[in-house]
């Protein structure tokens, strides 16, 4: 008992953290427009509905590891970076093709095989794919991961256990081989929900040292990535893009959707649209309140409605209420339900 309680003594003493401790600071792979990103021995969530870009910001990443800056990212290190892309989503011809066409492109010259390490896991059981991940790892030494998608290593999304489990692995990992391990999670399928997927997605939000969020607009085609979290620099501007005839991405100056939105809809229009699309209702689904304003306002771009519902919740039009992650209600706010005026004696 005495010698298993001095093992614990000695291991708190190990892991104990004292103002005279020397912990070198963080190592950062990127500068994007100057501020410090992507940092080794940390992980870094990248999310978005589907089809939002997240596949072109890993490609941005790759590119600037051993090429020139791309958008304003830019590689601390002189020396390039050594990488491994996990891809568990895309069939195997894609994944070349973006390795060649794409990242090739941007870097002015073929990815080598001596600094690229891409591996294609669709095919491979789901149960096997995370021992993969973490050989090859172990085995290849990476500078930055980019590890699209972590769902693809888990049988349920929503099991706390797993999620716990995973997260973990890859903690060690990005610690013990000091990389920065980018974990690729969709957002949940509602339009207005930007949370990420199930308790795999709560536990990676809670464990990363940053969280990137990609958007695409519908009508505009301009592509969006912001930071939306970090533990220590701000990236306090969206990047957008656009992509080119060649399929590359390319800087290009737009007008924010949210600024136009805003701009356009004052409170009394974002309260009569809502009003007339609750149609007397007490509380509707977030899905058929999206139906009714979009079929009203004749609107055909998601973004659009998104800066009308994010107006109206400022506002206190609406009064949002979650059951569940997939579950969404809205409800009228204080400034859609007008006082009624006694003039009586």
């Amino acid at each position: 008992m005495e010698t298993e309680q001095m093992s614990i003594f000695e291991q708190l003493d190990k892991l104990r953290i004292t103002s005279r401790s020397e912990i070198p600071p963080h190592d950062f792979l990127y500068t994007w427009n100057g501020v410090p990103c992507f940092a080794r021995g940390e992980l870094v969530a990248v999310t978005g509905k589907a089809k939002s870009g997240k596949t072109y910001l890993n490609s941005i990443l790759m590119g600037a590891a051993g090429g020139p800056d791309v958008l304003g990212l830019k590689r601390i290190r002189e020396k390039p970076l050594r990488v491994v892309w996990i891809d568990t989503e895309q069939s195997a011809d894609s994944t070349h093709e973006i390795l060649r066409d794409r990242i090739g492109a941007m870097m002015g010259t073929e990815a080598s095989d001596e600094a690229y390490h891409v591996f294609n896991l669709r095919q491979v059981r789901w149960q096997d794919r995370m021992t993969l991940v973490l050989a090859a790892i172990a085995i290849c030494m990476p500078d930055l991961v980019i590890f699209d998608g972590i769902r693809d290593v888990v049988g349920d999304i929503n099991n706390y256990e797993e999620a716990q489990n995973t997260i973990g692995q890859l903690l060690k990992a990005a610690s013990e081989f000091k990389t920065c391990i980018v974990c690729v999670l969709h957002q949940n399928k509602a339009a207005e929900d930007k949370t990420l997927r199930g308790a795999l997605g709560t536990e990676l939000q809670n464990k990363s040292f940053e969280t990137y969020e990609c958007k695409k607009d519908p009508e505009t085609r301009i592509f969006s990535i912001q930071q939306t979290a970090t533990r220590k620099y701000d990236l306090p501007n969206k990047i957008q893009f656009c992509v080119d005839k060649e399929g590359l991405p390319v800087g290009c100056a737009s007008v924010e959707p949210e600024q136009v939105n805003h701009a356009d809809t004052s409170q009394p229009e974002v309260k009569e649209i809502f009003r007339a699309a609750m149609m007397g209702h007490s509380e509707m689904r977030a899905g058929a309140l999206k139906a009714q304003v979009m079929m009203r306002q004749n609107l055909r771009s998601d973004s659009i409605y998104g800066g009308l519902l994010g107006a109206a919740l400022q506002q206190g039009v609406l009064i949002r209420r979650a059951v569940s992650d997939r579950e969404v209600y809205y409800q009228p706010g204080p400034q859609m339900i007008e006082p009624q005026l006694d003039f009586g004696g």
